[in-house]
């Protein structure tokens, strides 16, 4: 007869506090790669801004052209519809229709396109930012102008809507004051 063998017994016991330790970790670290995949699959479109610039060796030789180059730096495609600049107020806003190649135009990972402005009187030092568009609606902008010009606009709004205000308040009271001197 063989001996008999005697196998030891393991008892193994994890409490409750153990588990939801457990959990909370694996589930921060899914969390935090889920937004690290969110973040790096999104389309990040980037504009620079070259002025003074020039074109040789073609059919036309022009000089002072501003050229704006509009990148996609992220893995998601964009459809880029518009690009064009924002100026101070009272002055209007720019749309660029001279685009190489021409809007609207599919942006994938790592390509550009590129919008020229010929040499014109334009006053530089009155832009806000440029900004392109996408097909979705979203505005990519590049800021050149400081803070504080570019919240002026918003504070003469705001200006002109409080005298505007107070106009109709003091209407109000002299329309009030004849109604009752009658």
């Amino acid at each position: 007869m063989l001996p008999a063998v005697l196998v030891p017994n393991i008892h193994i016991t994890i409490s409750g506090s153990v588990v939801a330790v457990y959990a909370a970790i694996v589930s921060t670290i899914t969390a935090s790669v889920q937004l690290w995949h969110f973040f790096r699959d999104r389309s990040r479109i980037k504009l620079t801004v070259q002025r003074n610039m020039e074109i040789i060796g073609g059919p036309v030789h022009r000089k002072g052209l501003t050229i704006i180059r509009v990148s996609n730096l992220g893995r998601r495609p964009a459809t880029i519809t518009t690009v064009g600049a924002r100026r101070v107020f009272p002055d209007t806003h720019l749309v660029i229709p001279e685009c190489n190649p021409q809007l609207p135009h599919e942006l994938v990972e790592g390509k550009s396109l590129i919008a020229i402005i010929p040499p014109c009187d334009l006053d530089f030092s009155r832009i806000i930012l440029w900004e392109a568009y996408d097909a979705v609606g979203r505005r990519y902008p590049l800021y050149v102008a400081r803070w504080y010009v570019r919240m002026m606009p918003r504070v003469r709004w705001r200006l002109k809507w409080r005298q505007d205000r107070k106009k109709q308040q003091a209407a109000r009271a002299n329309a009030e004051q004849r109604t009752h001197s009658d």
